[in-house]
Parts: C-alpha cells; structure tokens; sequence
C-alpha cells in the first residue's frame, strides 16, 4: 500500500532540501542522487527539475540540461529564474530559434527586466549570420562557385543551426552535387526554421519529388505557390509532380497556370507536351516538344521525350523517324565529342569488363527482362558485370539485381563528364545502354565513347541516332534480316532471342478461359494511356461491332481522372455502349496480372506496339490480337507472338485486325488450348530457355569484341543457335596478354 500524500510530501521536501544544499557544497553526485530522488516520488516537482537543470551545465552537458528547465518552467510559470535559465541554456546551445519563441512567450505573460532586454539583444548579434557572410555565400553561389558556397554554407549552419539561411544554402550546393538524402534533410530544416519562405518550401518539393515522396511534394509546392503564386517554377514542378502520381487532369491545370505567367519558358512548355503525351494527344505534344527545342537547342531530355512520343504515332514514316534520331545524334555529338583511345588490352579470348547503364534497375519493367540475363552472365568466368544506376531511388528490386553484380555503381550524383571518366577508370571493355531515350538515359555519356565497343540493348525499339554506338542488338523476329539496316546508326546484331524474361515470383496461376464462363468473349487492354489513340480505338470498336456480345476492359488508366473519359468517349462516337466497356486504374503488379483472369484475348495498340505487356499477358495464358506494322515499335508483339507459336494473332491492317479477332473469339476450344499451354512453349520460361538466350548474347558480345581487337569496324551479323551454347564453357586466362601494339589498331576505331 503506498504511502500518505503527507508523507510524499514530507520525503520529497526533505530530500529537495538536501541536494539544494550539496548543489551549494558542491557535492554533485550526492545532489543528484536526491533530485532524481525527488522525481521519483513527485514527477513534476519543479525545483528537482531545475536543480538537474544547473548540474547538467555545470557538468558541461547543456542539451542535457534543456529539457529539465522546460519540465521546471512547465510546472512553475511563475518563477522569473527558470524562465532566465531555459533561455540561456538555449542561447548557449545556440537554439536561437527556440530562444527567440521562448522570449515572446514570456514577453507576453509579463517576463521582463535588464536580463531578457540582454537576451534580446545576444539574439540580434549571436542568433542570426553576419550579412556580409550571407552576402558572399550568396555571391559565390550564384557565380558558380559551389564548393566555396558550401563550405560557408556548412559554416553557418554549424555556428547558427537554428537559423534558416545555412541550412537552405546547404542543401542546394549538396542538390547540384546530386547528393540527394543529405539536400533534402537540409532543406527540411531550413524549411522547419522558416516555414513562410516560399522559395525554401520550393527547394524542398523538389527534393521530395526527387527523393519518390511524390504525395508530400505535391503539397510542398501547394503551400509554395500560396505564398508565391506569380512563380512559374514552382506551377511547373507541381504540374510534373502531379502528373507523375498519375493525376493527369490536375497536371494540366498546373501546366496552364505556369504558361500563362511565362509563355516562353522552357520547361513549362516541356512540361506540357510530356503531360500532352501522356494523355495521347501525341500530335499536340510533338509541337510542343518542337517549340522546347527552338527555345532551347540544347534541352536533351525534351529531345528525347520527343524521339520517343513520334515512335508512337503513324504518321511518321519509319524514315523519317530515323532522320529526326539521325539530327539528335548529330546535334549531342556535336556538344560532347567522342573519344579515340583506350587503354583496352585487346586480346581476344580475355576476360570481358561489361558494363549495364540504366535509369530501370528498380521495380520497373526493364527489371523484367533483365534479371534473369544478370542471373546467368553473372557467374560466367568470360564476363565480369559492372551495374551503372543512374535512378536516384532504390527498392528491393534494386537490391536483388545488385545482388548479381560483381561491381555496382550508384551514378545518379555524377554529370556526364565525370560518369564517363568513371567508365574509362574501371576499363570496361563493352558499354551496354539499357534506356535509350526514355527516363534517366545518359545517352550524353554515350556520345563521350568511354568504352571502345558500346552497345544499346532493350530500353528502346529503335536507333539512338548516335554514331559513337556500335550495334543494336534485337531479336530475330523484331527485324527481319537485311530490311532494317538503313533505319540504324548502329549495325545490328541479330539474336535467336532479343532477351530474357521472368514474371513475378507472387504471379498467379492461369485462370480457366473466361468466355466458357461468361458465355461471352472479352478483350482487354493492359497498354499506357499515351498508345492509345483514336484510330485504336476505331480498329477496337470495329471488332466490337463483329462480335456484339463481346465486352472490353482496359487497365492501366490513370489514379484518377483524365484518362477513360476520353477513351469512353471515341468509344461513344463509334456506337459502342457503355455498358460493354470496363476501366480500372494502375494497380500494383499482381493484381494488375490477376485482371487477365477476366480476359480471353488482348487487344495491342499501334504503331506502337506491346512489349511487356504483351509478355506479361502471355505468361498468364492470354494472347494478344495485333496489327505488325512497319517499324521496329510496330513489330514488338508480332515478335512475341512468333516465338509462341501464334502467328493467327497478327493483322496485316484494321480490317484484318477485325477479322482475325472475329475468328479467334469463336473458336473457344483453341483459346483454351492456348491459355493451358502457352507457358510450356515459350522460349522464355520453359527449362534451360533463360541459359540459352543468355548464352546467345554472351557470343554476341565476344564478337563485337573480336572485331575491335582485330581493328575491324562494327558489322551487322547474325547469333546462329547451335553455335551459342559453347560461350558456356569459355574460360578466361590467368593473365591477360601484354598488349604490345596491337592497341594501336583501335586508337581510331569505333
């Protein structure tokens, strides 16, 4: 039972009396052990608070001591000496913005005197930088000159870490160094320090937006333009933001808002065309992009955001296409320069240095086809695998591919110039591009030729238009032998398989086909909203009309708004009931795959055609209806569908389109065979298919690599089947050979 209040009190006095007077004998420990005494019996006894308060500073410890003076004030508002001593021990820990709220507060319950007059007075002079230190960091700053600034900047923000101008500074020399986590923690605290700035609260968003913390950014710049809403900038990161959590609508609203307030600038127009793009209006955002590039000649990414929006659309012949990537290797080439030697020891039969470059070695579709390629080359004593990641983000994805690399590289922090040094230093032999002109390419790095061989693979169904890239490697299907050669910068290496590809570990189990379900056929559309134009939708209601009691369900739209209400739209337009048509937004990749269970067959789109999601649709037992088109992007399903036996699937045009899905649909009996058997046929995941698709691009590689050794210049040729698999069994020397004068062979070689 415990004691009477009475005795509590009695205890704690007599204990509070004792220490008070070992503090005054200083007998520290003794004092201590008592006060702490005291708030075991009584918690918020002030005086035991302040008297820890005075022998933490006394010991030296003033963090130590702060939260005991803010327990003592707390408990006894009324005393004018805790007030003095939470202040001062907060000036000493130079908590200047934490003193300065203190001293308001106290000002307005009637703290005064000589002392808070003297304490006001240190805030002025101790609390805040000297102009003429802001000035120069300031000055530098804007001059370029980033490390100086920085190192100010990390100045200021030690001697004064309570004020914002230091840590704001801070975390922008530490952004342009592309040291990301560090720009962003000290951009929060700036913005903690002076919430009402919208400069910093710009700064912040996009940090955030960098750092993936897309929702948080959004509002970041929400509360930016609400302290400056004439900021174009910050209308134009906003717009972007929302445009990449897939509120499309939203976006082009920001977008607007920005291009009135400035027309011209450039980043505003480049915003609206990727937002114009994304939502299909492909001819809209080309002008757009064109009218970046006369703003700006030198605005790469919208370049290549344009490359890759044309691609998308008919009407542009496969020539011209190629002429328009033909200008953007020209125009990069000529701002970088390539490179004409290399320390390389070119021995034929050494061990090969490959390096990967991608912005997609996270939870992305690339990943998809590249791991299980990672897996199998990763213990090949031929090759020794380097990974450049040039994405800022990294997921669990990233850490299973890192998993398989030898040597890995997070690259995003360095420019162009020092990320192709980095390439020469670890001496890759053969440089693998894995983007093209999609995000996070570091095609300018490409332009620079850090490696003698350099190779683009996968990211993009058609040329880079760069000269300093030897080959192309496609599949056999993708382009046909001897018909594409004039559409590449690069000579083109065909493979048995274009790549590898492995579904989710957590995919579901094929699904019975739903038509004998249902009693009705389904066509479905797991394809981005941007390859879906009005003539898809035309060639899709066509079949629609053939097949009246059919219905359609396209995913993929966007989290909300923006995207199925124009689609539902055309779909009116051509008589098409609403009733037939299903949407549903991006949803994660199992239930994305689970939605094939409703599906029978996949309608693609064109000229740009299904990749991924045509594979993906045939791992879960469900064939795609498409038109082969003319050029490489147009030729992707059509591929697929050859390497799976389902040549019946592929249109020569609409009409055709429409009669082979007629056909398809009503020969039920067939789709069934089809969605139990198609896992067991396909190249990719029936046993020993991923080894032998890497083994035919391991050959590839060794004979670009033989071609350079032998001072030759790269050739188209062809990976025969039989001969692959002997790359398996390859072992690399001990040493690798003196390189003599053979280097001289491929000084000028590329």
């Amino acid at each position: 039972m415990p004691p009477p209040t009475a005795d509590i009190q009695k205890l704690a006095d007599e204990a509070l009396h004792a220490a008070l007077n070992d503090l005054e004998a200083g007998q520290t420990e003794q004092a201590d052990a008592l006060f702490r005494a005291v708030l075991e019996l009584q918690p918020q006894r002030a005086e035991a608070h302040f008297g820890l308060g005075l022998l933490m500073r006394r010991g030296g410890n003033t963090g130590a001591a702060i939260p005991h003076f803010a327990n003592a004030l707390q408990a006894a508002p009324q005393e004018t000496s805790f007030w003095l001593a939470y202040i001062d021990a907060l000036m000493e820990a130079r908590q200047y913005t934490t003193a300065s709220e203190l001293i308001a507060l106290g000002r307005r319950q009637g703290l005064a005197g000589p002392e808070v007059d003297a304490y006001e007075q240190r805030l002025k002079k101790d609390g805040t930088p000297p102009a003429n230190r802001i000035e120069e960091a300031t000055r530098l700053y804007a001059k370029g000159k980033k490390e100086a600034a920085g190192k100010i900047a990390r100045q200021l923000a030690d001697r004064y870490p309570q004020h914002p101008f230091g840590w704001k500074l801070l975390g922008g020399v530490l952004y342009s160094r592309r040291a990301y986590p560090e720009a962003l923690q000290a951009m929060r605290k700036a913005a903690s320090y002076e919430p009402e700035d919208a400069e910093t609260l710009r700064n912040l968003g996009v940090m955030l937006r960098e750092a993936g913390q897309l929702e948080e950014a959004s509002s970041t710049f929400e509360r930016s333009i609400a302290l400056d809403p004439e900021n174009v900038k910050t209308h134009t990161y906003l717009a972007a933001t929302l445009q990449e959590i897939g509120r499309p609508t939203q976006a082009y609203a920001s977008i607007a808002a920005a291009l009135a307030l400035d027309p011209d600038y450039p980043d505003a127009v480049s915003g609206l065309a990727t937002i114009l793009d994304n939502l299909g209006r492909a001819e809209e955002a080309v002008t757009a992009y064109r009218r970046v590039l006369a703003l700006n000649p030198d605005h790469v990414s919208a370049y290549g955001n344009m490359l890759f929006c044309m691609s998308h659309m008919d009407s542009f012949t496969p020539e011209e296409l190629f002429e328009e990537h033909v200008r953007f290797g020209q125009r990069l080439a000529a701002r970088c320069g390539a490179a004409r030697r290399w320390d390389n020891t070119p021995q034929p039969g050494r061990q090969l240095r490959i390096g990967f470059v991608s912005g997609d070695l996270r939870n992305h579709a690339v990943a998809s086809f590249v791991e299980p390629m990672f897996r199998e080359l990763s213990g090949r004593p031929g090759l020794v695998l380097h990974a450049y990641c040039t994405h800022p983000l990294h997921d669990d994805v990233t850490a299973r591919l890192r998993s398989h690399m030898p040597q890995w590289r997070d690259v995003n922090a360095l420019d162009d110039d020092a990320l192709a040094a980095l390439i020469r230093a670890d001496g890759i032999d053969i440089l693998i591009d894995l983007s093209s002109h999609t995000a996070y390419n570091r095609l300018p790095v490409f332009a620079r030729k850090p490696a003698p061989v350099q190779v683009s693979w996968l990211g993009y169904p058609g040329t880079t238009g760069l000269t300093a890239i030897d080959y192309y490697l496609h599949d056999r299907y993708l382009v046909e032998s001897g018909q594409h050669a004039h559409l590449f910068t690069e000579a083109l290496v065909r493979l048995p398989v274009g790549s590898t590809f492995e579904a989710p570990a957590d995919a579901p189990d094929v699904a019975a086909l739903p038509a004998l379900r249902n009693g009705y056929p389904t066509f479905g559309s797991f394809n981005r909203l941007s390859k879906i134009s009005r003539r898809v939708i035309a060639a899709w209601a066509g079949l629609l009309r053939a097949v009246p009691d059919a219905r359609l369900l396209v995913a993929g739209m966007p989290v909300e708004g923006g995207g199925h209400e124009q689609l539902a739209a055309w779909l009116q337009e051509e008589g098409i009931a609403a009733s037939r048509t299903s949407f549903h937004p991006r949803t994660n990749t199992r239930d994305y795959l689970a939605m094939h269970a409703q599906v029978d067959i996949c309608l693609d789109t064109f000229p740009y055609t299904g990749g991924t999601t045509t594979l993906f649709a045939l791992y879960m037992g469900v064939p795609t209806l498409t038109v082969s088109g003319a050029s490489i992007a147009g030729r992707q399903t059509a591929a697929l569908l050859r390497h799976h036996g389902l040549e019946q699937f592929f249109a020569d045009d609409a009409e055709d389109f429409v009669n082979k899905g007629v056909a398809a649909s009503k020969d039920l009996a067939a789709l069934a065979d089809i969605r139990s058997t198609l896992r067991e046929r396909s190249p990719f995941w029936r046993p020993g298919g991923p080894e032998r698709i890497a083994d035919g691009f391991e050959f590839a590689l060794r004979r670009m690599w033989e071609r350079w050794c032998a001072g030759l210049p790269p050739e188209a040729f062809e990976v025969p089947d039989a001969a692959a698999p002997a790359c398996r069994e390859q072992t690399a020397p001990a040493h690798p050979a003196p390189e003599g004068d053979l280097r001289t062979l491929n000084e000028e070689n590329t």
